[in-house]
């Protein structure tokens, strides 16, 4: 996938989700002046919006065994802080519970308090 489709696809899903646009309204992003935490806030937004819990953690501990920063942590505990917001269904539908969304606050604490 080229450059110029990933900006539109995330624009897309991006209006999509954040401002409830079909496509015909999509807004396009600037990717290149979009900082890391931004471009992971978007996909994160879109997975959650998917149900795709797991699949957003697994890109956050990804980008944060790579290479920790409080920009990354801030968009990760703002993740989890949406994932406190749905009900206990919504969590079990999607294979996801209570206590997976505090380990990973935790974990993510304890990232972020190791950071010089």
């Amino acid at each position: 996938m080229n450059i110029e489709k990933l900006v539109e696809s995330l624009g897309e899903a991006g209006a999509k989700v954040l401002f409830n646009k079909e496509n015909r309204d999509s807004i396009v992003f600037d990717i290149e002046a979009m900082g890391e935490g931004e471009i992971l806030a978007i996909i994160l937004k879109k997975l959650t919006y998917e149900g795709k819990f797991n699949e957003a953690e697994n890109i956050i501990f990804d980008k944060l065994e790579k290479e920790p920063t409080k920009e990354l942590c801030k968009v990760a505990s703002e993740f989890y802080n949406t994932l406190l917001t749905k009900s206990n269904e919504e969590l079990l539908l999607n294979n996801f519970s209570k206590e997976e969304i505090y380990q990973g606050l935790e974990d993510i604490d304890y990232i972020e308090n190791s950071l010089i």
